[in-house]
């Protein structure tokens, strides 16, 4: 232990550690061709075997919604609890909806049995670490490769030139030694594994960042270090099941058949995903290699918002488009801006007959947006993109309960939460920048 503490002081001492870097770390290995297959992980919901209420589940969900907006907006309140509420490639991992997002098993190691990790999957992030080193920071639950940490570092050090570095989320910071390592993955010809994954292991974060069951975070965005770069695929798909409903896993793809294994090759509508940069004035440096799409208009029932302007939203695209939305699956419920969520209150009280008030939920103290009355039917709520249509049904955006009936969509940036991804298969092609979708039954194609 000596031996490694002093490995890491010498670290700290020889090594500038800036506010925000990106990754200028240990160089991923160029990955060798996918499976013909691809690989294909699970997804579950963290709540699924709870015994929760709906309402319970609700109300933990709003819980979560609140937390990941509030890090999407760059909130820098290092206090604020992660625990309050609580393939065409097959990659097979079991993954559960922690109190912030869905959770993956990734198996690492080149000997058997290989050590769990079990972490966030997040098209959010462009980084693979865990806060697990045993030897470096005192928890016994995860060692990468049964390393001591003075090994880790020896390792590390010959691998990069800047081996520590700080990573800088909406939510806090990360300071974390890089390496590789090997993971297990289960494709359709049995298991594989794949080697010089570049993984960081974290020495200090931000208080309460992560919930308590995870043990890190998997990338899944379209920087260079994430999971999906790593695995040299383009093409990655999941469909998430309503956890109000099924307790069954959902089903993720890498790469081979990620849009046959999610639906087949019919009944996708597909949208350009928007490349951005920093010029956007709110959105902070981490976020750029995140998925958007612009959206041109909301409808219920016939009834639009008309083109919504640029100025409306937060998110800005600079070439002219109207407006973008994030596509996350870290987030639980639908965000809109301001002025969009305005915009969608009179389209409801044209279509529906009912105006949207805000309540605020006794139980866990947060705020709902209701209506003040029934209203007069129960139809899709349509989100137009460029070239393609995402219809999204009544009891996706709407739940009635003791308090009326109220919206799974709240104020802030705007954002595709998954909550209003259930039952949609989702293919993310990142060669020909595109999001494509198609709404499924169960997540069965």
């Amino acid at each position: 232990m000596a031996m490694a503490m002093s490995c890491m002081r010498a670290l700290v001492i020889s090594i500038l550690l800036l506010a925000s870097i990106r990754l200028p770390m240990v160089t991923a290995a160029v990955s060798e061709e996918a499976p013909p297959g691809g690989y294909q992980f699970e997804l579950i919901h963290v709540d699924a075997h709870g015994n929760f209420t709906r309402e319970e589940l609700i109300h933990r969900a709003l819980s979560r919604a609140h937390l990941r907006a509030a890090m999407l907006s760059g909130a820098k309140d290092k206090d604020v609890d992660a625990n309050s509420a609580a393939v065409s490639g097959s990659f097979s991992v079991p993954v559960q909806y922690s109190p912030k997002t869905y959770m993956m098993e990734l198996k690492l190691g080149s000997t058997v049995p290989e050590t769990t990790m079990l972490a966030v999957a997040d098209t959010g992030s462009d980084l693979i670490w865990t806060n697990q080193l045993k030897e470096c920071i005192g928890n016994p639950s995860f060692t990468p490769t049964n390393m001591s940490c003075a090994e880790a570092c020896s390792a590390v050090k010959k691998q990069c030139t800047t081996c520590m570095f700080d990573k800088t989320y909406g939510g806090g910071t990360i300071t974390v030694l890089t390496g590789t390592e090997t993971v297990a993955m289960t494709t359709g010809a049995g298991t594989t594994k794949k080697k010089e994954v570049a993984l960081a292991c974290a020495i200090d974060w931000t208080k309460k960042m992560l919930p308590v069951a995870a043990h890190g975070i998997v990338g899944l965005s379209r920087g260079p270090m994430s999971l999906v770069k790593q695995l040299g695929v383009t093409e990655f798909s999941y469909c998430l099941r309503d956890p109000l409903n099924s307790s069954m896993r959902s089903p993720l793809w890498f790469g081979g058949n990620a849009q046959s294994a999610a639906g087949g090759k019919d009944g996708w509508r597909t949208t350009p995903l928007v490349e951005i940069s920093t010029e956007h004035s709110k959105l902070p440096e981490w976020a750029k290699n995140d998925y958007y799409v612009e959206l041109d208009q909301i409808c219920i029932n016939g009834k639009c918002s008309g083109q919504l302007p640029q100025q409306d939203f937060s998110l800005k695209p600079s070439h002219g488009g109207k407006g973008l939305m994030l596509v996350d699956s870290g987030s639980t419920y639908m965000h809109l801006d301001t002025n969009i969520f305005e915009a969608l209150k009179s389209v409801m009280r044209e279509a529906l007959g009912v105006n949207v008030v805000t309540k605020v939920i006794t139980k866990g103290k947060s705020e709902m947006n209701c209506f003040d009355e029934t209203p007069t039917s129960k139809p899709d709520l349509v989100l137009k993109f460029p070239k393609a249509d995402m219809s999204i049904p009544w009891a996706s955006y709407v739940e009635k309960g003791e308090h009326g009936f109220c919206l799974y969509i709240l104020k802030g940036t705007s954002i595709l939460g998954n909550f209003q991804q259930h039952n949609v298969s989702m293919l993310y092609d990142l060669d020909k920048k595109e999001l494509s979708f198609k709404r499924v039954e169960d997540c069965t194609a």
